[in-house]
């Protein structure tokens, strides 16, 4: 189990989605998409998603984002000393969406810069920033997870109703209560690199669903189970899941897998699709607004995507 000098505490969240909600009716209407809305609702468990529209880089959601966790924090964005922005869907292919973020957020008094790990991208941000809190590298640290999925999805496809837009954005810094912890476990497969991608040359993503199924309903209780194991707790010691939001039949696998209630983990995607990058930190936002977590609770976080990667990390609210 981590020390507590290792640990951070979160201070403050923020989210920032897209105004236009298209629902999966619109998706038929709008692009003749060849959907089956039932499928999509009882299956993924998404009703509707937020698009951005063409104004609207990723850095913009990012910095909004950003913008609204120092707000509720009442922290100056001087005091921000780094910046992780997890994307895969940059604005440029340079320089980083972090280093345009920064500009835009002003947060200009420290490092920036980007982490590619696709769905499972915040939870590598978190965990990177946590390392860099441990080494006191960082006093106060913000991760950001942001997609714009539209702009790399042909809506003329069966598997454009998987995802939305939107970015979230948590402010940490270190911690020395004697509650305080966290531990990540991460993974990495690039001999599935094919399931989730966009092709050199190729405007859209390519997936696999069948291969994507398979290889987190794999990953995220390895990851699960090594990480309750190396902290000594059982599923009885965690209060709440704040997951990535692929599919609620995914979802309910992992949940199977782990032997995790599935009332613990906490679901969004019926409004918002999969906001890749952005899920866990909108889950957390919306799950602390509602007053839904309490000091000492234990949260697990988790996530799969492109790499393939997927990730597993304890957090004990403080």
């Amino acid at each position: 189990m981590q020390n507590r000098e290792s640990a951070f505490r979160v201070v403050g969240t923020g989210v920032a989605l897209p105004e236009l909600i298209v629902t999966n009716a619109d998706i038929r209407q709008r692009y003749n998409a060849d959907i089956d809305e039932q499928w999509v609702v009882e299956k993924l468990g998404i009703f509707e998603r937020r698009i951005a529209d063409k104004s609207t880089a990723t850095s913009d959601l990012a910095a909004a984002a950003i913008r609204a966790a120092l707000k509720q924090a009442a922290i100056a964005p001087e005091s921000i000393d780094l910046l992780i922005v997890a994307t895969a869907t940059p604005d440029r292919q340079a320089p980083s969406t972090a280093a345009i973020t920064q500009a835009k957020a002003g947060v200009t008094n420290g490092v920036a810069f980007d982490i590619g790990a696709v769905c499972s991208g915040f939870l590598f941000g978190i965990a990177t920033a946590a390392a860099f809190v441990k080494t006191r590298a960082s006093k106060r640290a913000v991760v950001v997870g942001a997609d714009t999925f539209s702009r790399i999805t042909d809506w003329e496809r069966k598997d454009c109703v998987f995802f939305g837009d939107g970015a979230g954005a948590v402010v940490i810094e270190p911690s020395f209560d004697t509650r305080a912890l966290f531990d990540a476990e991460l993974y990495t497969d690039g001999t599935k690199a094919d399931t989730f991608t966009v092709l050199p040359g190729h405007k859209t993503f390519t997936m696999n669903a069948k291969g994507v199924f398979e290889a987190a309903s794999t990953a995220i209780p390895l990851c699960v189970d090594r990480l309750m194991q190396r902290n000594n707790i059982t599923v009885d010691d965690i209060d709440m899941v704040v997951p990535h939001q692929p599919s609620v039949t995914l979802l309910q696998n992992i949940s199977l897998h782990t032997k995790v209630p599935f009332e613990k983990f906490r679901i969004n995607m019926a409004r918002y699709a999969n906001t890749v990058g952005a899920t866990i930190p909108i889950v957390l936002h919306e799950t602390i607004e509602r007053g839904a977590v309490k000091p000492g609770d234990l949260l697990m976080f988790a996530a799969a995507g492109a790499g393939f990667t997927a990730g597993a990390a304890l957090y004990r609210w403080h």
